[in-house]
């Protein structure tokens, strides 16, 4: 059996992703079943799931989608949340695998990685003004999370894990149902917000990104689908608004022109929450003082409501 394959099935990983899980709460998923059910008979269940994996009957749950305020907006953003068994195992296939996908992301990636984040690439982007680049493109990947291509994403993925049975695992997750408590339709592209492997699969198929601005010698800070395209003139910011349209062509994405942007350092501008004046950054106060928003979430989706569903 493939390396780390057997490493994913394996009980003590499980276990060790459950943990995970349990730290992290969420919410329950398209099946019903919360964390703290779960957890009341959780060496059963994860017994169960390691041997599932192993025989190949594992089969994940539709996806639970409901939407989620967004901070101090009128709007909403949708997650879409696997059930708590999916996401251990989707967590043990991080465990098993993040070193092959660390490998291939580039410094200018910051968002979802361990000893990165919002701080790094802060420093990053103050490390360029420090150099002289005063100006920036503020792009906007128009839906990207929606919109990413499947088979793209595949392809990516097979060029960097070795092994058949994780590639099948990956294409369930990738191509999973959805649930909205009102029909469920299968993901025919796009990744969803609140799996597990969401955000490495996203770091993935923009690594391609990062790699063509570095190939043409652009300076370049991003956080998951957010990223400043920096340069030393006005002028040079509109060549980059086009270099950028022409990578994300490749990958089947668009900037969205409303909200891509010039900025400038003296101007002062906004990205990622905070405010950029010269050289001074302003944290938002919602990294000071977060809040929790109350959701609510679809019904449990049945053996009977499921098939019902499917049928219409």
């Amino acid at each position: 059996m493939s390396q780390y394959f057997t490493q994913v099935i394996n009980y003590d990983t499980l276990f060790f992703a459950w943990q995970r899980v349990l730290e992290n709460h969420g919410c329950r998923g398209s099946d019903g079943v919360t964390i703290e059910r779960f957890a009341e008979n959780h060496e059963a269940r994860i017994a169960a799931l390691s041997k599932d994996l192993a025989a190949e009957r594992y089969h994940p749950f539709p996806l639970l989608r409901f939407p989620v305020p967004k901070r101090h907006r009128a709007s909403f953003r949708y997650l879409a949340v696997p059930t708590v068994r999916d996401r251990v195992a989707q967590a043990a296939v991080y465990l098993a695998t993040k070193d092959l996908f660390e490998a291939e992301f580039e410094n200018t990636s910051h968002a979802y990685r361990e000893g990165r984040g919002l701080r790094t690439a802060f420093q990053q982007i103050r490390q360029w003004y420090d150099k002289g680049y005063r100006y920036a493109v503020d792009a906007d990947i128009d839906a990207f999370f929606d919109n990413v291509d499947h088979d793209l994403l595949l392809g990516k993925l097979q060029k960097i894990i070795p092994e058949p049975e994780l590639i099948r695992l990956f294409r369930k997750w990738i191509s999973v149902e959805v649930y909205d408590g009102q029909r469920i339709w299968p993901l025919e592209k796009g990744i969803p917000q609140g799996s597990v492997v969401s955000p490495m699969l996203a770091n993935l198929f923009l690594d391609e990104l990062d790699e063509m601005f570095m190939a043409f010698d652009r300076r370049v800070v991003r956080f998951a689908d957010d990223f400043l395209v920096l340069s030393k003139t006005e002028s040079e910011a509109d060549e980059n608004i086009e270099l950028t349209d022409m990578i994300l062509e490749e990958l089947q994405l668009k900037l969205n022109p409303v909200k891509t942007t010039i900025v400038s350092f003296d101007r002062g501008f906004k990205f990622l929450g905070s405010i950029f004046l010269h050289r001074t950054v302003y944290w938002p106060e919602w990294q000071k003082n977060s809040q929790d928003f109350q959701v609510h979430l679809p019904p449990a989706l049945t053996l009977k409501s499921y098939l019902e569903l499917r049928n219409r």
